[in-house]
């Protein structure tokens, strides 16, 4: 039994070491004071706030809290970058949210956000947020060259609750997929869309995915007329492999 009991042990360190070599950033965010608004190794960005909080959370006693405002200025966006990133073709995200209302119909969010520069030389943004009847949408622009494309799903996004969100990019298939409470409801690729499109036509209608030179993680109403936004994020991990 005592051999048994050392075996189990060192499968147990070994599995957890693994687990470790995948991650890319993991933050419960209860290293930090409630209140505090800078969170190395993150960056923050727009005129919105960002600031830990105690009011709301999921494990620990602390989560982040985001207010955003009406337009792309008054966005509440958090972001990270890494070489450890920039090296990854794929990568999995993985983050519990609480979204007090979400945008009104019309209004188009953003939630979550990888960004960098493509093999063809333009910078790209591939998100996932909304825009109509407060349903989750995924959203692909670009610069200098045009495109904005959107992928609608029917799916609405949970509000007033803490709900899973996962999802999936990789560069290399220029493929995205969105889980919501372990329920896949986008996959690029592979389901089956009912609305989707693009604005421009830079890009002839194509997803080029980038390097993955920054995540971004909160929220931003692009249009003015919906109002302030209360979200509060706790537990994200970005991995090399599905956790």
């Amino acid at each position: 039994m005592k051999n048994l009991s050392v075996i189990l042990v060192l499968l147990s360190l070994v599995s957890c070491k693994k687990f470790r070599n995948q991650i890319i950033i993991e933050d419960d965010f209860e290293t930090y004071a409630v209140g505090q608004t800078i969170f190395f190794p993150w960056e923050t960005s727009g005129n919105g706030t960002i600031e830990i909080d105690s009011l709301k959370h999921v494990s620990g006693n602390k989560s982040l809290k985001f207010v955003s405002g009406e337009g792309y200025d008054n966005r509440a966006f958090l972001s990270f970058s890494s070489e450890k990133l920039i090296k990854q073709y794929e990568y999995y995200g993985s983050l519990k949210m609480f979204v007090e209302e979400a945008s009104p119909d019309g209004i188009h969010w953003t939630m979550i956000q990888t960004s960098g520069k493509t093999a063809q030389g333009f910078y790209a943004e591939v998100r996932y947020g909304g825009q109509h009847h407060k349903c989750l949408m995924a959203n692909y622009d670009t610069n200098p060259i045009k495109s904005d494309c959107w992928d609608h799903t029917k799916v609405k996004i949970p509000e007033n609750e803490w709900f899973v969100v996962n999802w999936y990019v990789n560069r290399k298939t220029n493929n995205m997929r969105l889980w919501i409470n372990e329920e896949l409801v986008h996959d690029l690729k592979e389901h089956q869309s009912f609305d989707k499109g693009c604005l421009e036509n830079g890009n002839n209608g194509e997803w080029s995915f980038p390097v993955f030179e920054k995540v971004t993680l909160g929220w931003v109403d692009y249009q003015k007329g919906g109002g302030n936004r209360k979200v509060w994020i706790d537990d994200v991990i970005l991995s090399k492999e599905k956790l």
